[in-house]
């Protein structure tokens, strides 16, 4: 049996999908699951059992292309957006089931029905005492990576991992290059061991950082994902903004601390089946303007008034 399921989005969103991918694999252990998603889905889920195969495309015909090079038993469209639709329409198989709003629904405005992980379960033909029994016990978002024994593992000091950037788009989630720097200065002064992550957006504040602080291990732009997941299992608290790697870190089992501005607390991996502690900090007393999901923030980035004094005191409190 072959089956594909898409879904795309960003990497939080990802993240929250995994007990539901390790339940497609579990009552499906013998069919052969693919994955349709974008390079942040394969980077999180390419190093587990869950998926047999992963297509990423570089434009609509592309992927579809690479469809339409197999027969599916079952298609499970989980993202139900108009473009994941037409791709769907092209792709042979003999049976579709949609989370949300069908392609119809889409194009005519009609508020559908969301489906939960369960309910698609049941729909495909597994038991329900049996489904309800899985994610009894398979409910904590738990995501497989590899364990690794890294240098600064063997030393007996706290480690703490900071991720100073954001997505290009969400430039307004920023704490700010000059706050890290002066937390960085901080928990080395206290005695942390301090190591960076980020993406390629961040290299230049990482070799900036690393100049003055060379204690300091830079791994900006230096993992994959699957990497850096093993980075953020290794140490005892990561320290970011409302970003994919507050996700990936409570994914993994690490503890976090999330620095919240223009977006929703609500958004906080403190509010999810994760393991490990989590906390957040947010500017107090609330704007009027908070929280306003502007990439870009049209005034002096108020909500980003959050002392380093602050989010230090919630860095002790979380290693005590």
């Amino acid at each position: 049996m072959r089956i594909l399921l898409i879904r795309f989005s960003s990497l939080g969103d990802l993240v929250t999908l995994e007990p539901p991918f390790r339940a497609y694999r579990h009552f499906f252990n013998k069919a052969h699951l693919t994955l349709l998603t974008s390079g942040l889905g394969r980077g999180v889920y390419e190093d587990t059992e869950y998926f047999d195969e992963y297509i990423t495309g570089e434009n609509f015909l592309d992927t579809l292309q690479k469809l339409r090079q197999n027969n599916y038993d079952i298609v499970i469209n989980l993202q139900c957006t108009r473009p994941s639709h037409w791709l769907t329409l092209f792709t042979k198989k003999t049976r579709l089931v949609n989370q949300s709003a069908s392609m119809l629904q889409k194009y005519f405005y009609i508020k559908p029905t969301v489906k939960t992980h369960k309910e698609i379960l049941e729909e495909l033909g597994c038991d329900r005492e049996e489904i309800e029994i899985f994610f009894a016990s398979n409910s904590m978002i738990s995501l497989p990576h590899f364990p690794t024994v890294f240098s600064w593992n063997n030393q007996e000091v706290k480690i703490i991992a900071l991720a100073p950037g954001a997505s290009e788009r969400w430039k307004s989630k920023k704490w700010g290059d000059k706050n890290y720097l002066d937390l960085a200065g901080v928990l080395l002064s206290a005695g942390y061991k301090i190591i960076l992550i980020g993406s390629a957006l961040e290299h230049s504040f990482g070799q900036d950082i690393a100049k003055k602080y060379p204690q300091i291990i830079n791994m900006i732009d230096k993992t994959n994902l699957s990497q850096l997941k093993t980075v953020l299992a290794s140490v005892d608290l990561l320290v970011c903004n409302d970003s994919g790697p507050a996700h990936l870190a409570a994914g993994v089992g690490t503890n976090t601390l999330t620095i919240f501005g223009s977006t929703d607390i609500k958004h906080c991996v403190a509010f999810g089946p994760y393991f490990g502690k989590h906390k957040y900090t947010v500017v107090e007393p609330r704007l009027n303007c908070q929280p306003c999901y502007k990439s870009k923030c049209p005034t002096e980035h108020e909500c980003m008034n959050i002392s380093v004094t602050q989010v230090n005191m919630f860095i002790e409190e979380m290693l005590e």
